[in-house]
């Protein structure tokens, strides 16, 4: 009966993560957006999901800050600030740099196969840089870096960053963007510490040059 009741509990939290999955997907193809509500009842008609599962891919939508609960008006998927963008991209700039650096420090010892591997997949989407696939490629890219630096913290932090509400609305060319990723992954691969570091830095930091012009535009 116990090992039932786990069993139940561990689909109806694979399926609340497919919705999530669903979701986050949906707001790079243009199917959600900021700010819209995702209502229970909804969620259980679009995804053929129980109440129960509803619940809890909103449960951790919150807790992974992609959507803000209001009284009165349930979940809805969260608009971030300029401010509220920097303040994460600042995070991210910097778990990302470490992240570089450790990896080339570490990648004779750990072998960068998988670093390889992702970067290889990651060129694939050169020419189309804007849809969820090519998001989830440029994930591992980035999972494969995490995973040579060996940083658990890392592990931890990187992906409860609010990427996805940052991605959507700010993105540099593809030139500029694959240009950084190459450089990267050669200077890991290379292991040049110091070099990892500054390219993994300027990459996120061209992504808060776009926040600032944006909201330098709205003010003007």
């Amino acid at each position: 009966m116990l090992n039932e009741a786990r069993s139940a509990a561990s689909e109806g939290q694979s399926a609340a993560a497919r919705v999530v999955k669903a979701i986050v997907r949906g707001l790079y193809e243009g199917a959600y957006a900021p700010g819209q509500r995702l209502a229970e009842p909804e969620l259980m008609a679009e995804f053929g999901v129980g109440r129960s599962t509803a619940r809890e891919s909103i449960r951790l939508m919150e807790s992974e800050g992609l959507v803000t609960v209001l009284p009165h008006r349930g979940a809805v998927i969260r608009r971030l600030s300029a401010e509220e963008a920097l303040d994460a991209l600042l995070v991210m700039e910097l778990c990302i740099g470490l992240a570089a650096r450790q990896a080339a420090e570490r990648v004779a010892a750990r072998g960068g196969r998988a670093l390889e591997q992702a970067w290889r997949e990651l060129q694939r989407f050169r020419d189309a840089p804007h849809g969820y696939d090519f998001i989830a490629a440029r994930n591992r890219f980035y999972r494969a870096i995490t995973d040579i630096a060996g940083n658990e913290e890392l592990r931890r932090i990187v992906p409860s960053i609010h990427v996805h509400l940052i991605r959507r609305d700010y993105s540099m060319t593809a030139p500029v963007r694959f240009e950084d990723y190459a450089r990267m992954a050669e200077a890991i691969l290379a292991g040049d510490a110091a070099a990892a570091e500054t390219v993994a830095r300027k990459h996120i930091a061209r992504t808060a040059a776009l926040v600032r012009q944006r909201a330098a535009a709205k003010e003007e």
